[in-house]
């Protein structure tokens, strides 16, 4: 029988601390989650001496004022007490009025805007069923699979801007540690910054139920330091790539023209070039501002050609037969240019090629 009241005592002793433990938040780790965690703590306490003081009351009245076996009549009954119900109804009121302005001041501090304090901007795109972080500035883009979780790199101690997009149904940001969520709504745009202030790796997942592999949205935040976040951006940006320089060389033929590089340094450049169709092509080089693609807006319907009189031509090699050499070569400055083959028709389907001219390194 010892034993049992033994056990039973620590069964109490663990329920009652893991019922503590779940009480309360995980541990805060950006600026943001400290100010709801003290928020937390304040309704917490609220809510406990409110209970305590109210439990108490009616344990006390139950005890102090229970019937004794030598009652035979009803005790004076009072009707209202003035000054009590005064008490009793002003205390709640300004309970409710301070945590009214308690929340709303850390719901301001949450929300708020500071661009010009952000350091790090990074756009996040839900879709059934992953997501997408996604570094402008810095052209980073990673994308998760069930199998592979992405990661969010953040400098410690540096404001982040987080957009959020989703791209098909309702899904939600959610990392616990951050003690907040915010909702991805299709057609809508939102918007949070936070300043983590703890380093190490801290888990997410979609909060919101958006289909059958829901269970699979999972990822996870790293907080670096600068120095380690200026790591890893150098070694995940894409790498640039390197302009050519000396003779370029290429084929034409239907349909479509291929270059040796999409980008070389600015000079005098030879393109020695190669018929590899079976009709008659043509090799323009052109300066614009437009890409290829938006050049074909300005295809004439009629001529199914590009007016060239509204194009900036540098050079060209008129009309060769297939399986025959071709050469151009000009003095190109830095900019955007696009080779074409303008025969009626041909450009249309898709004779035609970027390139991007540097200055000299």
């Amino acid at each position: 029988m010892k034993k049992l009241s033994v056990l039973l005592g620590f069964a109490a002793v663990a329920l009652i601390a893991s019922g503590c433990e779940a009480a309360f938040p995980p541990p805060a780790v950006t600026d943001e989650a400290l100010e709801i965690r003290a928020l937390y703590d304040l309704v917490f306490a609220v809510a406990a001496v409110v209970f305590v003081l109210v439990e108490g009351l009616i344990i006390w009245s139950v005890i102090r004022y229970r019937r004794k076996p030598t009652d035979s009549t009803l005790p004076v009954q009072t009707h209202g007490n003035l000054a009590l119900e005064i008490v009793w109804t002003a205390i709640p009121l300004v309970i409710v009025v301070a945590l009214f302005f308690a929340s709303a001041r850390v719901l301001n501090i949450v929300d708020a805007r500071q661009p010009e304090d952000v350091g790090v901007k990074i756009e996040v795109v839900g879709y059934q069923w992953q997501w997408k972080f996604a570094y402008p500035a810095e052209k980073i883009e990673i994308f998760g699979a069930a199998t592979a979780y992405p990661e969010m790199v953040v400098p410690i101690n540096e404001r982040v801007e987080i957009t959020l997009v989703a791209q098909d149904v309702n899904h939600g940001f959610y990392i616990p540690q951050f003690l907040f969520q915010r909702d991805l709504v299709p057609g809508k745009t939102n918007h949070f910054e936070f300043t983590p202030n703890k380093l190490g790796t801290f888990t997410g997942q979609c909060s919101a139920f958006c289909g059958l592999l829901h269970h699979q949205m999972g990822f996870t935040v790293r907080v670096v330091t600068r120095e380690e976040y200026d790591a890893w951006i150098e070694a995940t940006r894409p790498k640039e790539e390197a302009a050519a320089t000396g003779p370029m060389t290429g084929t034409v033929k239907e349909w479509g023209i291929t270059l040796s590089a999409a980008k070389h340094v600015a000079g005098s450049i030879e393109f020695n070039l190669t018929n590899a169709g079976t009709m008659a092509h043509e090799f323009l080089v052109v300066r614009s501002d437009k890409t290829a693609k938006q050049l074909l807006d300005e295809v004439n319907a009629e001529t199914s050609r590009l007016d060239e009189a509204t194009l900036d031509v540098i050079d060209e090699q008129p009309e060769w037969q297939p399986n025959t050499p071709g050469m151009v070569t000009v003095t190109l400055e830095p900019g955007n240019y696009v080779v074409m083959c303008n025969i009626a028709g041909h450009y249309a389907q898709g004779m035609y090629a970027d390139l991007v001219v540097v200055a000299q390194p």
